[in-house]
C-alpha cells in the first residue's frame, strides 16, 4: 500500500524560507526551524480543536518515553478498544467466539494469538460488518492491487487521522496550513455524476482551507512536468508532497533539463514521499534536486498515516498511541488501531512487508524500510529449480545502472521474467543484462540469466490510482 507507501511504502513534510537550513540530508539529523509564514487563517480557525489535539500529541512525543511506558499505554488503549468491539461491533463478538479470543491482553505481543484480519475476510463478511446496510459511510481502497475493499467510517475519525499526519510533519518543521504543493490524484474515487462533482467540490474547499495546491499526478507528460516545475517556482511552497514515482519523475525532469529552482532563501523544507516504496536512488535524487530532506510517509486508505520519518529519512517512526504494529518472521506487518473508530482494525494484515529497526517481541516502533506487498515477488530460473526474489532486489540492482530510472515486471511463467526499464538515454540492453546477471549472481550464483529478458520503454504503466505499477499485464 503505499502509499503508502511505503515505499512506502510508500512520508512527511517541511518548514520554510527565511529560516536557516533545516537539515543536511537523509543521513543526518533534522533541526526544526521557527514557525513559518503564509499560513491559511481560515484553516487555523476552522481546525482549532484539531490544533489542540495536535499540540497535546507533540508534547507526548517530545517527552521521548521509554518502550516500557509506551507498551503499557498500547495495552491500556487496546483493552479499551477491544471492550468497545465486544460491546458494540457484532462482527467482533462473532470473531471472538469463532477463535476463542481473550477479553483483554497484558502485552502488545499477545495480539499474535489473534488471527490476522485480511481483506479477503472483510470482503466476504461485508454484510455483517456493515450491519445489513445500517452503516453507510466507508473508506474504500482503490483496488489497484486487488479487489476494492470497504471499511466502516465514523464521524470523528478524520480528526484523529489529521493529528497523526501533522504530528509526523511537525518532526520536519511543517505546520498545519503551511503552503503545500501536492502531486496527487484520486479522481477515480470521486465517482461520476452529481455525487462525484460534489465530492470534487468538497475536495477543492478542503484544499483551500489547508493551503494546498494540488497538481495532477496522473499526467506526467513533459508539458505537465514543465507546468509542475513552474508551479513549484511560483508558489515556493514549504512542503512538496506526492506519489514517490511522481515526485521522482519531476525531480528527474528538473535535473535533466538543468532547470533552476532559484537561489536560497527558499521555503521548501522537505519533500514528502507517499503511497509507493522509495528506493535509496529515489531518495538521493530527490534530495539532490530539491535540496531538502526526503521524508517517508507510510499508511493506507483504511488506516490513515501510521508512521513517518523522524530524525532522518530511514527512521520511520510508528505513531504508537494510535497503532500497535506487529511484524512476523517474514516481515509481514499486522496493524491494530488504537484511536476511537466505528470499526477498529484488530491484528489487521495490511499486506506489506517491512524492515523493522526498533522491535522487541514482534512489537515494532520504527521501520528502516517498507518493502511492499508479499505478492511483490519475481521468479527466475536457477540451476536447480526456481528462485523466488523480492521485487525490490532487481529494482535496486537496475536503478544502480547508469541512467535507468524506472523498472517494471511481467511474470510470464516461473522461468520467464520480462523486465521493462525506463532510462534517460538509449540503452545497450545486452550490457544491461550482463550487469544484472553479474550483480544478482553475487548472492544467487545459481541464477540462470537466460530466464530474464529486457525491454526499454519510454513511459511506465500506471495503476488506476495513478501510481507506478510494479507489475504489468
Amino acid at each position: 500500500m503505499q502509499a503508502v507507501r511505503d515505499g512506502a511504502a510508500v512520508r512527511e513534510g517541511g518548514v520554510r524560507p527565511e529560516l536557516e537550513d533545516l537539515v543536511s540530508g537523509s543521513r543526518g539529523s533534522w533541526r526544526v526551524a521557527a514557525p513559518p509564514v503564509g499560513r491559511s487563517q481560515p484553516g487555523r480557525v476552522l481546525l482549532r480543536t484539531r490544533h489542540r489535539r495536535l499540540k497535546r500529541a507533540i508534547t507526548r512525543y517530545s517527552q521521548r518515553p521509554d518502550r516500557a511506558w509506551i507498551e503499557r499505554q498500547q495495552v491500556r488503549r487496546f483493552n479499551q478498544t477491544w471492550a468497545y468491539c465486544l460491546a458494540e461491533v457484532p462482527f467482533y463478538r462473532a470473531w471472538r467466539r469463532e477463535h476463542g479470543l481473550p477479553e483483554r491482553i497484558d502485552r502488545p505481543s499477545a495480539l499474535r494469538s489473534f488471527p490476522p484480519l485480511t481483506k479477503e475476510i472483510l470482503i466476504a463478511r461485508q454484510d455483517e460488518i456493515f450491519q445489513g446496510g445500517r452503516i453507510v459511510d466507508a473508506y474504500t481502497t482503490g483496488g489497484s492491487t486487488g479487489q476494492p475493499t470497504r471499511y466502516p467510517r465514523g464521524a470523528d475519525e478524520a480528526g484523529h487521522r489529521w493529528v497523526d499526519a501533522y504530528l509526523g510533519r511537525h518532526w520536519a518543521g511543517i505546520r498545519p496550513t503551511d503552503p503545500s504543493l501536492l502531486l496527487w490524484g484520486h479522481a477515480h474515487l470521486f465517482g461520476s455524476g452529481p455525487r462525484g462533482r460534489v465530492a470534487q467540490a468538497r475536495r477543492r474547499v478542503a484544499d483551500a482551507v489547508m493551503n494546498i495546491t494540488r497538481l495532477n499526478a496522473y499526467d506526467l507528460s513533459e508539458p505537465s512536468l514543465l507546468a509542475h516545475y513552474t508551479a513549484l517556482r511560483s508558489h515556493d511552497p514549504i512542503s512538496l508532497e506526492g506519489y514517490t514515482s511522481a515526485v521522482f519523475k519531476l525531480a528527474r525532469y528538473i535535473e535533466s533539463n538543468r532547470l533552476d529552482l532559484g537561489r536560497r532563501p527558499r521555503r521548501l523544507r522537505a519533500v514528502v514521499l507517499c503511497a509507493e516504496t522509495a528506493s535509496d536512488a529515489d531518495i538521493a535524487l530527490v534530495e539532490r534536486v530539491f535540496r531538502a530532506p526526503a521524508v517517508i510517509e507510510y499508511g493506507s486508505a483504511e488506516t490513515g498515516v501510521l508512521a513517518m520519518s523522524r530524525r532522518y529519512t530511514r527512521d520511520i517512526r510508528v505513531f504508537w498511541d494510535s497503532f500497535t504494529c506487529l511484524v512476523d518472521d517474514d516481515g509481514e506487518l499486522q496493524v491494530t488501531t488504537l484511536n476511537p473508530r466505528l470499526f477498529p482494525l484488530v491484528h489487521y494484515a495490511v499486506g506489506d512487508r517491512v524492515v523493522p529497526s526498533d522491535m522487541i517481541d514482534g512489537n515494532v516502533l520504527a521501520f528502516h524500510a517498507v518493502l511492499g506487498r508479499r505478492q511483490d515477488v519475481v521468479q527466475v530460473a536457477a540451476a536447480r529449480g526456481v528462485l523466488d526474489l523480492s521485487a525490490i532486489l532487481p529494482v535496486h540492482i537496475l536503478k544502480s545502472y547508469p541512467d535507468i530510472v524506472g523498472v517494471q515486471f511481467r511474470q510470464v511463467s516461473p522461468e520467464d521474467l520480462r523486465i521493462y526499464v525506463e532510462a534517460t538515454r538509449q540503452l545497450d540492453l545486452t550490457d544491461v543484462a550482463r550487469y544484472f546477471a553479474r550483480e544478482l549472481s553475487r548472492d544467487h550464483p545459481e541464477f540462470v540469466p537466460s530466464s530474464v529478458n529486457f525491454t526499454q520503454i519510454s513511459e511506465p504503466a500506471r495503476t488506476t490510482a495513478g501510481k507506478h505499477a510494479l507489475f504489468v499485464a
